[in-house]
């Protein structure tokens, strides 16, 4: 996506103590006591080289290895973009959303940015559903968000970092749109 000098552009990205995190419980933790069950069940054998049990400790430690390779991948490309322009909203959730999902302003019925909790509205962070009728949430970090109503009464919320810049450039391409309060 190009960005012009009227457009707005934020990328936002899982923060380095939760990458470490993630890192330790989905990829080292896997991995090691792997190789500890390694050692353990190697350390009983006296020939264990092609034996049915030995296979199959084998095959699920490559498929230990390789789920935790991509869990940890999944998660450290997450990214969350948020695009504001004349004519519309876009925004992607990677690598979920290939492509930028495109809402222009002829389509949002209001709009305003509010304080949420991820964890307490929606659950978590990702693509989430509210438990509190705000619609779907696209957060990464953060607690701030712009809410959007539709036109199809569909809501969404999408994490911000920069909740003053994304409110300036909306009120400058869509100022009747814009609802002081919470929507309800």
């Amino acid at each position: 996506m190009e960005i012009t000098a009227n457009e707005y552009f934020e990328r936002q990205r899982i923060n380095k103590y939760l990458s470490a995190l993630i890192i330790i419980f989905a990829g080292i933790v896997p991995i090691g006591s792997y190789a500890f069950s390694y050692y353990l069940f190697f350390s009983n054998f006296k020939h264990p080289y092609l034996t049915k049990e030995v296979t199959m400790f084998y095959v699920s430690g490559v498929v230990v290895i390789l789920l935790s390779l991509f869990v940890v991948f999944l998660f450290l490309s997450l990214k969350l973009e948020l695009g504001i322009n004349s004519q519309c909203i876009v925004f992607r959730l990677f690598p979920f959303h290939r492509k930028f999902r495109k809402i222009p302003f002829s389509e949002i019925r209001h709009y305003t940015i509010r304080k949420f909790s991820p964890l307490l509205e929606y659950g978590g962070w990702g693509i989430r559903y509210s438990t509190k009728r705000n619609g779907i949430g696209y957060t990464i970090s953060g607690k701030y968000g712009l809410q959007l109503e539709l036109i199809s009464n569909k809501r969404l919320l999408i994490g911000t970092k920069s909740p003053d810049k994304v409110l300036e450039y909306l009120k400058l391409y869509a100022p009747e749109k814009y609802v002081e309060k919470r929507i309800e």
